[in-house]
């Protein structure tokens, strides 16, 4: 092949890619082509990651051809998890990646707020509590100054009747910076890089959720505006209701799985402030390039581009895209512009064909390595393309290259990092008072370390391109798979436990996983503990030859004679070690967190009348792992094998988390287990949800499950039978074991319940009525029934003493 060889030296500027949705056909161009043509931006506002409306989101992006993103204030720190174990902040960073991949199926983009979600709460004054309101504020204002949205869209209303705290709050805080955003005064020193913007209208997506009144009042008065997401886009193939379903079944850690529908679907929005709209969402809004100077011009050709489009040969609009490109750099409104030019970008490479990877040949790096890997392009197109200028620079001698049909070059490269590790930029939550002084990073997830900008000439124009850097593999089931470069510590320390918990004053080894992410690494792993405890050794010394190479390692740790709680810290040469945990779900691209390498222990005094436990699974939980650590013998079942099994070897059986939700042989597991029961045995079936189980369907005796709770994990216990076994044998217990929980109480009560059943204790959050179906007992046969909506799954895997004194009480009951 011959190549004319001139060389030509270009500055290159990586512009942020603005669209989510891949394209894949042509079809998918011509969609795409017809999005250049509407120069609009609409901001829905909501609370956590699922709050979202993917119908209106789909219709917007793809209907109306709006450039539409989705601000979750909240990460999703405090929700549950029916696919793992992940909680806290692994569960936010889960549910991140689920809201990503969403996006890129419904076609919106993603905005966060700096926001923790702490988990329930029952009010905006609660949550506002814990939240720091303006500087949330301040991050809303901020996404509205540079998204610059005509239309603001909230989910839920401003009052009570948003159920979660989290949900009022979120449209409170939109109402507030509708306006703020406009006001020069409000956050000054964000106009440094953005200017004041007002959007024209806030509605809400209101719903029967809220009003079964609501078509009828919709029909009656101005206030409402219809749009009908059920339409068909004959493009995509899809109605957006079958789009929004795809999406919204993204959020599997919520069990948000949804069926595709077809046909009429309304949502009504209701004007909330601005200039309200009577008839068109769009109302009053220049959604064309009139709206900036000289893009009447730009309009006309993108009309022209889309009459004269071959779905059979989109190669055929490129030299006009080309053109369109070139003469739309002209313009001086550089914020619109930029914006389509990004997608005029994506849009010229799909229509020519022009494929490019960035590969590297590893994933996992250290700061300062050496990262080799192939710069690859291919022109599938009989477009004249040639390739001028790559950054960072190729290892071969560049010069312009003319791209031939079909002919994939690939060229070799290799450059340094230096990234600082890649533990989510977003944490921790609790920032230092040097990170409150950088700005807020609006970037919904870490961005790569290295994107290559290179420079093609199509039909004699220059365009600046970038690719990301990339690492792919095969698997031999799941095809081609994909996943981000990572930066990692040289070594980890990862505990084998993030919390050890002794029952005895008899000492425990305390093992770590050493990992070095680097060939020849030597060390030494230092171990700090409280006051009291005593470690043997201290240090141990280490000496890892490879790259990826583990050594187990292990201390023994001798608890103090009183009940103690603490923190041990692990360090290599007196900086804190950094553990390392793996995010591994098939619907998301791996994740991974480097946290600091800690683990919480725990004395407590713990008496056990049990040793035989059954464990019946559930969506996920670790608290069958927690009750071995405190000596327990604790064998895992199977809902669908219960038949099968002699249970009467077991004590007692504990049922786990959603199990009756989740699981579908529940259904008749429940009589094995009132068998199990009726015969002396003890059973203990913690929290499910209220949906889809009627009273019976649990235990002996019919009790309802409701959608009550206490969030206040410092609320009052009062006990309502002081003398009852589960409060005093084996374990006295006192209001000092309800001390230091975490998140929350307990969850999805018992509300009504027949006589046979005791309930245990009474709580309430402040304001409210006290629930007393936090605990349920009922004795069967000759044995003993127990339901429990306590937490517990949140605090045995904390190491609250008082918890696992609760449970250890309910395990031992009647025994």
């Amino acid at each position: 092949m011959k190549r004319k060889i001139s060389l030509i030296c270009l500055l290159l500027i990586v512009v942020t890619t603005f669209a989510q949705r891949s394209i894949e056909s042509s079809s998918d161009i011509f969609q795409e082509i017809k999005k250049l043509n509407v120069i609009s931006h609409v901001l829905y506002i909501a609370a956590h990651p699922d709050d979202e409306n993917t119908s209106l989101i789909a219709w917007l992006e793809n209907e109306k051809l709006a450039r539409t993103a989705y601000l979750s204030l909240t990460r999703g720190d405090g929700g549950q998890n029916i696919i793992g174990s992940e909680k806290g902040e692994a569960m936010g960073v889960l549910r991140t990646q689920e809201l990503l991949k969403a996006r890129k199926i419904d076609g919106g983009e993603q905005f966060f707020s700096e926001a923790d979600d702490f988990g329930y709460s029952k009010s905006a004054e609660e949550t506002f509590e814990k939240w720091d309101k303006q500087k949330i504020l301040s991050n809303v204002v901020y996404i509205i100054r540079k998204f610059r949205p005509d239309i603001i869209i909230t989910r839920f209303p401003p009052d009570s009747r948003g159920g979660h705290g989290h949900h009022t709050a979120s449209s409170i805080l939109a109402e507030e910076a509708f306006h703020l955003a406009a006001d020069k005064n409000a956050f000054p020193e964000q106009l440094s890089s953005l200017n004041p913007w007002q959007a024209k209208r806030i509605l809400w997506n209101t719903s029967i959720w809220w009003d079964n009144q609501l078509p009828e009042k919709a029909a009656q008065t101005e206030d409402y505006i219809k749009v009908n997401v059920g339409d068909y886009n004959e493009l995509l193939g899809l109605s957006y209701s079958e789009i929004a379903a795809d999406s919204r079944s993204q959020h599997k850690s919520q069990g948000f799985g949804s069926s595709r529908s077809r046909g009429n679907r309304l949502e009504y929005l209701k004007h909330t402030d601005g200039e309200q709209a009577k008839n068109d969402l769009f109302e009053g809004i220049n959604t064309g390039w009139e709206r900036l100077e000289g893009g009447k011009a730009i309009q006309s050709s993108i009309e022209q581009i889309i009459e004269k489009y071959n779905i059979h040969q989109p190669a055929a609009s490129v030299n006009s895209l080309v053109e369109l490109y070139n003469e739309m750099k002209q313009l001086k409104d550089r914020f619109y512009v930029e914006e389509k030019l990004q997608d005029l970008r994506t849009i010229i490479k799909a229509a020519a064909g022009i494929h490019v990877e960035v590969l590297v040949n590893d994933y996992n790096y250290v700061s300062g390595d050496q990262v080799k890997g192939t710069f690859s392009i291919i022109n599938r197109s009989e477009i004249p393309v040639q390739l001028i200028s790559i950054q960072p620079k190729v290892e071969a001698n560049l010069k312009l290259i003319k791209l031939d049909f079909n002919e994939n070059l690939s060229l070799p490269f290799s450059f340094q990092t230096n990234h600082s590790i890649s533990h989510p930029h977003w944490l921790p939550y609790n920032k230092t008072k040097e990170d409150l002084l950088l700005p807020f990073n609006e970037s919904p997830e870490n961005s790569v370390i290295e994107v290559f900008k290179y420079t093609l000439s199509i039909n004699g124009i220059t365009i600046n391109f970038s690719e990301p850097i990339d690492y792919k593999w095969t698997d031999r089931v799941d095809g081609e798979l994909h996943r981000n470069v990572i930066i990692s510590p040289l070594v980890t320390v990862t505990p084998s436990k993030k919390v050890v918990v002794f029952s005895k004053n008899e000492a425990q080894n305390v093992t770590v996983l050493v990992e070095s992410n680097k060939a020849g690494e030597s060390n030494r792993i230092e171990i700090k503990v409280p006051k009291g405890w005593k470690v043997n050794p201290t240090f141990i010394e280490f000496d890892l030859k490879n790259k990826g190479e583990q050594k187990s390692v292990s201390f023994q740790l001798t608890p103090p004679f009183q009940p103690s709680v603490g923190e041990i810290t692990f360090t290599l040469k007196d900086k804190k070690a950094k553990a390392v945990q793996h995010i591994n779900y098939p619907h998301i691209p791996p994740q991974i967190m480097f946290p600091t390498a800690t683990a919480k222990v725990v004395k407590m005094d713990l008496h056990k009348t049990v040793k035989n436990i059954g464990y019946v699974k559930g969506s996920g939980d670790e608290v069958a792992e927690n009750l071995r650590q405190v000596g327990f013998n604790v064998v895992s079942l199977e809902a669908n094998n219960l038949a099968l099994i002699d249970l009467s070897r077991f004590e007692t059986i504990i049922v786990g988390i959603r199990a009756y939700n989740t699981k579908p042989a529940m259904k008749n597991a429940n009589a094995i287990l009132n068998k199990f029961v009726k015969k002396g045995g003890t059973v203990i079936v913690q929290y499910n949800t209220s949906r889809g189980i009627e009273p019976g369907e649990i235990g002996p005796y019919p009790f309802r499950l409701s959608r009550n709770r206490v969030t206040k994990e410092e609320a009052e216990p009062t006990f309502l039978n002081p003398y009852h076994p589960i409060l005093n044998t084996p374990n006295k217990l006192s209001k000092k074991d309800f001390e230091g929980w975490v998140q929350e109480r307990g969850l999805y009560f018992a509300d009504m319940w027949d006589d046979k059943y005791d309930p245990i204790i009474a709580w309430n959050d402040p304001g409210e009525e006290a629930q007393k179906g936090s605990i349920l007992v009922g004795n069967y046969g000759e044995g003993h029934f127990i339901f429990t909506g306590i937490s517990f799954f949140r605090q045995l895997p904390a190491g609250v003493p008082g918890a696992y004194r609760l449970l250890t009480n309910m395990i031992s009951y009647g025994k």
